[in-house]
């Protein structure tokens, strides 16, 4: 990141940095607590990407977080503990029986659960916080865990294969 005399700041998606890598979003907490094994399951599956693209502290507490997710990758039930604002840039989402493309947004308060899987094409998305650290809460149900562990094995090479070329192509 480069910051001007006036404090003006650029960063650059060069520069950006695995979410995992960071302190920007917290460890989450998850109720009920899914079966370790399904756990595994999910969480081993490619098919993601969530970069850091700024997340400064002494900016006020921005932040902005570049998401990419293969096709009909699904996200568990979650929330956080800020607001978050969301910007498709590439795809689609599909938050229940909604659709969300290219172009299109959405808005989460603070502490609303919600979950989204990417379309057939998979999906890409900015997100924006007034903030630049938050929490994440987990709120799934055992049901829908194995379902996504089921959805995980079906697609694991595909995803890997695929993140893999997103990550080696250009940016």
């Amino acid at each position: 990141m480069t910051t001007s005399p006036r404090g003006l700041k650029l960063f650059r998606q060069a520069d950006a940095v695995d979410l995992a890598k960071t302190t920007v979003m917290s460890r989450p907490v998850m109720d009920p607590l899914p079966d370790r094994e399904i756990l595994g399951e999910v969480a081993t599956a490619s098919g993601y990407i969530n970069e850091v693209l700024f997340g400064d502290p002494d900016s006020g507490g921005m932040s902005l977080i570049r998401l990419w997710y293969a096709p009909d990758y699904a996200l568990p039930r979650h929330s956080h503990d800020v607001d978050c604002l969301y910007y498709v840039i590439a795809g689609e989402a599909r938050l229940g029986n909604q659709v969300v493309v290219a172009g299109d947004g959405f808005f989460v308060p603070a502490g609303a659960p919600y979950a989204y899987t990417a379309g057939p094409d998979g999906v890409e998305v900015l997100e924006f916080r007034a903030t630049s650290q938050f929490g994440i809460h987990v709120t799934e149900s055992p049901g829908r865990w194995a379902q996504l562990a089921e959805l995980a094995r079906a697609h694991r090479e595909e995803w890997a294969a695929q993140t893999a070329a997103h990550n080696a192509g250009p940016r």
